[in-house]
């Protein structure tokens, strides 16, 4: 079994028996491994837990009332405002949404998604230390893929649950400030809902479609998104 054949079927099943035995003999390979059972474990307890159907819609609802209060009074919108009560409950709801809502009731579209998880991993976007372009294909390598390079330094990269399917997250710092890009593969769940652009008062974000996988870039509205979108397509190869 060679190594891309190796991470394949570690992606497909972790508890693969053929795979844990191909990585006994190689730490860094059970590293690995150890690293995709615990996320597995984490996904199937995530899909496991009723969510009340109207989550969403309470959640946008309250997102827009306090845009709209502070639009009225002059004041720095929610997400400005780490310190306030109000931010901690919604960065609740939102871990709630990204971690619990896959699969039950009516889901948020595709970029209300996206947004949703870039303000629950708000911490990542503030990330300095530069995360080696060899260790992001280690993870991207999971689902067969490749960068030859990036736009921007990437300071932050993990797996994640993006509406039920196992997925990349990665984040950049460039001169217009962090971007955002998720590796969607194209699994058994329908993840995108056929729009390609979405926006809130704060970030904009593109979606560019591949039959091996979606990827998803949010970055600061000022940002020009069409060209670094462009830079991560040409550089993203697949194996």
């Amino acid at each position: 079994m060679d190594e891309l054949e190796f991470r394949r079927r570690l992606f497909a099943d972790p508890h693969d028996e053929e795979v844990i035995a191909a990585a006994k003999a190689q730490p860094e390979l059970q590293r690995i491994v150890t690293e995709m059972q615990q996320f597995d474990e984490f996904l199937n307890q995530s899909m496991a837990i009723e969510v009340p159907d109207d989550l969403a819609d309470k959640i946008i609802a309250k997102q827009k009332a306090e845009v709209a209060n502070n639009q009225e009074h002059g004041k720095v919108s929610w997400f400005r405002r780490a310190t306030m009560p109000f931010a901690v409950a919604a960065s609740t709801l939102f871990a709630a949404l990204i971690f619990y809502f896959g699969g039950f009731g009516e889901p948020l579209n595709t970029g209300q998604h996206a947004l949703a998880h870039v303000y629950h991993e708000s911490s990542a976007l503030k990330r300095e230390d530069a995360i080696p372009l060899q260790q992001v294909n280690e993870k991207l390598a999971m689902f067969g893929g490749k960068f030859d390079d990036l736009p921007g330094k990437v300071v932050f990269a993990t797996f994640c649950n993006f509406k039920g399917q196992k997925s990349l997250h990665l984040v950049m710092q460039s001169e217009f400030g962090p971007l955002t890009v998720f590796v969607v593969p194209t699994g058994q769940q329908a993840t995108l809902d056929g729009s390609d652009q979405f926006s809130d008062n704060r970030f904009s974000g593109l979606i560019a479609y591949n039959d091996r996988a979606n990827t998803i870039l949010v970055g600061d509205k000022s940002a020009p998104l069409q060209h670094f979108q462009s830079a991560v397509q040409t550089s993203l190869r697949w194996l």
